[in-house]
């Protein structure tokens, strides 16, 4: 049986399975020498991983830095500013009520006598707690010369507003005790932090930097595919088993993803486990429409058909598929965000943001949270058997697929597309105002 290397539902968090992301590896690392970092995006754009690898950069592996970490994972129910403190305490501090003993664990266990900050854990003053451990004699026992504590945060949208007033007030207290070597690292889905900010506009101050993560960029998402494809490649010739990988697929899966990094991996899992339920010896165009299908129908049947749901319960179907008529040929989406203010309205785009379907991706485009929705969108458009082969046969080689777009916007092929370059609107400064904070750094 073939290796199945790919891991669509799990973080990459060891080194061999981190894929690219160089240039945010070096935005956060640089952030962190100077304060606090939080990482955004949408959901599965791989924020938990580059929040684990960031981790292992800032202890040392492949750097010289001897940070020590911890990592907690928000949750709803952490609703005070106390709760938000016992999240983290939780994962390095253990408080021993009898006898009065605290131990520490940081890479190594390091046990002290505080009657105080018993007292104040089980009186569930969390927040005191951990402003004493962040103190100057406690932070000399746990650290060594020069390292810092990093405390790392997941999750974080799911609690923002208590992690705003948690790191309000952390932070303040440790510049008052002159303490330099406490930081924090948050992750969370966009705009988690826009919340943080307005519970506590004062809060952003604190924070040297905001990574906004995008999908992959294309030779890291092609590096991300060929490199595991090669392992199922290398397991199979182990086993006797003569595989052979189409080249043209690895392009087509990286431009179908976008460069969504739980979309390539989910993917090319489904590849994988097409080619082994229906082996011919070759991991080509045929696996990659089967396994279109089946992430379209199967695997992700109710997500999208709840997408679908919403979008006919407050009449939205039409501006989506309006949306992808706007769209260039080809994959990834690509949607000019002019062209949709004057042709769809400002209501609609901010309803399909809001919603989760479209997301900023550049200053000038607006593209898809998930790249599959619009293949499942356009298997809906297909009536005939004979149209859907012809299809999937345009959808595997990257031709445009407005013909299978049911929409009312008359749009003139030989208009270059509404003419992204030059495309004037009386709404230009509206557009831009739309979420602009996703552009860049807050």
């Amino acid at each position: 049986m073939l290796v199945n290397p790919f891991t669509p539902s799990e973080i990459a968090s060891n080194p061999e399975d981190f894929f690219g992301r160089f240039q945010e590896l070096q935005s956060l690392e640089r952030g962190l020498t100077q304060g606090s970092v939080a990482i955004q995006g949408a959901v599965g754009i791989g924020k938990s991983s580059l929040l684990a690898r960031a981790r292992l950069l800032m202890e040392g592996f492949d750097s010289h830095h001897t940070a020590k970490t911890v990592v907690a994972v928000g949750d709803k129910d952490v609703k005070t500013v106390d709760d938000a403190a016992r999240l983290l305490l939780e994962c390095f501090m253990h408080v021993d009520e009898a006898h009065t003993k605290v131990a520490f664990r940081l890479g190594s266990i390091f046990e002290v006598e505080s009657a105080e900050l018993c007292r104040n854990y089980a009186n569930g003053r969390h927040l005191a707690s951990l402003k004493r451990v962040v103190e100057k004699e406690f932070l000399g026992s746990l650290l060594e010369d020069r390292e810092s504590l990093v405390l790392a945060v997941d999750e974080a949208d799911k609690c923002p507003v208590p992690l705003a007033r948690l790191i309000r007030s952390i932070s303040t207290h440790t510049q008052h005790q002159g303490v330099k070597r406490v930081r924090f690292l948050l992750a969370g889905v966009s705009p988690f932090f826009r919340k943080m900010v307005t519970e506590d506009s004062g809060v952003g101050r604190f924070f040297y930097k905001t990574v906004t993560l995008k999908p992959m960029r294309p030779e890291e998402a092609t590096e991300l595919m060929e490199s595991k494809l090669a392992l199922v490649s290398d397991a199979a010739a182990e086993e006797g088993v003569d595989l052979r990988v189409d080249p043209e697929v690895v392009t087509r899966v990286v431009s179908l993803a976008g460069g969504h990094p739980h979309l390539l991996q989910l993917l090319g899992s489904h590849l994988v486990t097409h080619e082994i339920e229906d082996p011919d010896g070759t991991i080509d165009s045929r696996d990659l429409v089967n396994s279109l299908r089946r992430i379209c129908y199967e695997d992700r049947v109710r997500a999208y058909d709840s997408t679908m749901h919403m979008l006919d319960l407050y009449g939205r179907r039409d501006a989506l598929s309006s949306a992808f008529q706007l769209a260039m040929p080809g994959f990834p989406t690509r949607i000019n965000r002019r062209a949709a203010a004057e042709y769809l309205g400002l209501d609609e785009v901010k309803w399909l943001m809001e919603n989760d379907i479209l997301c900023i991706t550049s200053r000038t485009e607006y593209g898809l949270v998930d790249e599959f929705l619009r293949i499942r969108f356009l298997f809906d458009q297909a009536e005939s058997a004979a149209d859907q082969k012809e299809m999937e046969k345009d959808i595997v080689s990257g031709v445009s697929l407005d013909r299978y777009l049911e929409s009312e916007i008359d749009v003139d092929e030989e208009d270059s597309r509404l003419d992204y370059l030059g495309f004037e609107s009386k709404k230009d400064a509206a557009t831009d105002n739309i979420n602009d904070e996703t552009d860049g750094d807050a």
